[in-house]
């Protein structure tokens, strides 16, 4: 019995790229899932859309196994060692050896040349390369900081200078010119499924500002909230809204933990919890109220737009 908690290797044969320098940035994925039950959070990519759109651009389909680098913070520059196909989505800008190149556009880079992302955010930004392919641990490379899991060394640390990005050799290059038709707006107010409908009606009643920020969540502070008695610890989800004893309110990233002991006021909506991933510190956000079959119906709506936003010039008549 292999006592590695790492899947099996693939047979890598190449060196596809070499990060040279990075600010922050995670290997990032769709995710664990499966594992709650032994304590292991989903975790992936913390801006799902993104993450699904540049997979789809350089992949063909928004869902996959494949990776993606999640650059949350300052430039990321890289040495392309293999023709890759490559995707930018998000809040930043690409350069090829120093010329700049389509932004959240399948493109065509060729060995020996040095690409750089620079992120302007709000927000993470991805980057997707066709070959691409890194050791997975519980079926996932993504990295995942709460459970020291995944990344380039397999103990959830992001990505550093000298890091190789190995995968196999390529196999096609149709994907070239395949782009996304228009990026999504965020939304004024972020929608919430109320458990406690008193404490949430408080919850949108004003702004709340970002007082920290990471991939396990974000910390607010804003009107007062009546503390709620302790309750015994339960399960929690990206998304959940947690209430502290002092009145400063948590909302759970994909990092965060699986049980928590704080009453929760309710979850954000699936279709607007991307939009968290955006707020950075000294932001403002404001909430407002759902039912949960809205929130299935705006999720349905989001999925259409996803699917409807990406073009493959190949198949235009």
């Amino acid at each position: 019995m292999n006592p590695s908690p790492a899947d099996e290797p693939i047979a890598t044969i190449a060196t596809i790229a070499t990060i040279d320098t990075v600010g922050l940035a995670t290997v990032q994925d769709a995710g664990r899932e499966g594992f709650t039950d032994v304590g292991v959070p989903r975790s992936g990519a913390w801006h799902r859309a993104r993450h699904r759109l540049a997979h789809a651009l350089v992949h063909g389909t928004l869902d996959g196994p494949h990776p993606t680098l999640e650059i949350l913070a300052s430039d990321v520059t890289l040495t392309i060692h293999q023709r890759q196909t490559l995707a930018l989505v998000g809040p930043a800008e690409l350069t090829v050896d120093g010329h700049r190149a389509p932004h959240a556009v399948a493109v065509d880079v060729s060995p020996a040349t040095t690409v750089t992302i620079h992120h302007r955010g709000p927000g993470p930004a991805y980057v997707a390369l066709s070959d691409w392919q890194p050791r997975t641990i519980l079926k996932s490379a993504a990295t995942d900081s709460f459970s020291h899991l995944g990344g380039p060394k397999g103990d959830g640390s992001p990505l550093s200078p000298g890091d190789v990005l190995m995968g196999s050799a390529r196999t096609q290059d149709d994907r070239v010119g395949c782009f996304v038709r228009t990026e999504e707006t965020a939304p004024s107010e972020i929608a919430v499924v109320a458990f406690d409908q008193e404490k949430a009606e408080l919850l949108c009643a004003g702004a709340w500002q970002v007082d920290a920020c990471a991939r396990s969540g974000l910390r607010l502070s804003g009107p007062r909230i009546p503390a709620s008695d302790p309750i015994p610890s339960m399960p929690v989800m990206p998304g959940a809204i947690q209430l502290l004893d002092d009145g400063t309110v948590i909302v759970l990233g994909p990092d965060g933990g699986l049980t928590g002991g704080y009453p929760v006021i309710g979850v954000i909506a699936s279709a607007h919890l991307d939009f968290m991933a955006d707020l950075i510190v000294a932001a403002t956000v404001a909430f407002t109220s759902i039912s949960t079959r809205s929130a299935i119906e705006a999720f349905a709506a989001r999925e259409e737009w996803l699917a409807r936003s990406l073009v493959n010039p190949h198949d235009l008549p």
